[in-house]
């Protein structure tokens, strides 16, 4: 973790991202030892926060943008659902936690060593995947032995990423052992889990973080008809958009990725 944060002071925000994904969770009105359906219509339906998919700029997976009078997750169309998925999750971390807008990397997704990167991650996995949710799914199974084959099928089931599944079952200890943590992360990484999706004939869940080709970009309701919308559907570029919105241009470009073409 990061050098200024103390042990204490990363048990505390440990507790209190804990906290702010059960009370999101509560908010919701989804019991925690469920999965969530379609997080997007969640996320719209519980929350002060607009989603759109849309073309970012180079390396950006999403980003959380803050306005007196709308508040955006901003989710990258390249990436397959369950990335986005994760990503709306951690937008909303950002956002349930108080965090000023800013713009999510891959990188930054997977960073531990910044405090609100890391409360972000936390958040995210346990709201999508609460553990009371993921001991409940354990219990169903024939065979919840640590294998690829389980990690596939928690994936499958809460619709997260292997590498996402396997760490949330490694943080709810289920997987302990570091030598069956290599292994999976080998296995994982060589990219074969997608053989055993196959072999499983384990079905995606329905999700509107899903929506590919002419359904994109995916505008909220809220947003259809303002700047973002043009900007996203590419008919302004940033200096257009931070007109309208007050803002400067290279707030834009650094915020959202530049314009979309």
């Amino acid at each position: 973790m990061s050098e200024s944060e103390s042990d204490e002071q990363r048990q505390r925000r440990h507790e209190e991202t804990a906290a702010a994904a059960l009370a999101a969770r509560e908010q919701c009105g989804v019991p925690l030892d469920e999965p969530i359906d379609c997080l997007l219509t969640t996320v719209e339906r519980s929350f002060d926060l607009a989603v759109v998919i849309a073309d970012l700029g180079e390396g950006i997976a999403g980003c959380l943008a803050r306005r007196a009078d709308l508040n955006l997750a901003l989710l990258a169309a390249k990436d397959a659902a369950v990335r986005r998925r994760f990503t709306l999750a951690h937008e909303l971390g950002h956002f349930q936690l108080g965090h000023g807008p800013g713009v999510d990397t891959p990188a930054t997704l997977r960073n531990q060593s910044d405090p609100k990167e890391a409360a972000a991650n936390q958040f995210a996995a346990e709201f999508i995947a609460p553990q009371p949710a993921v001991e409940r799914f354990l219990q169903s199974l024939d065979d919840d032995s640590p294998s690829l084959e389980l990690v596939c099928r928690v994936s499958n089931h809460f619709a997260i990423s292997a590498w996402s599944a396997r760490i949330r079952l490694e943080s709810v200890g289920v997987i302990n052992d570091p030598a069956v943590i290599r292994q999976l992360d080998s296995e994982i990484f060589a990219g074969k889990s997608k053989a055993w999706y196959e072999r499983l004939e384990l079905k995606d869940r329905e999700d509107l973080c899903a929506l590919q080709g002419s359904l994109l970009p995916r505008l909220a309701t809220v947003v259809e008809g303002s700047a973002y919308a043009d900007y996203a559907n590419g008919r302004i570029g940033s200096d257009r958009l931070a007109r309208a919105i007050g803002s400067s241009a290279a707030e834009v470009d650094e915020l959202l990725g530049g314009s979309v073409g």
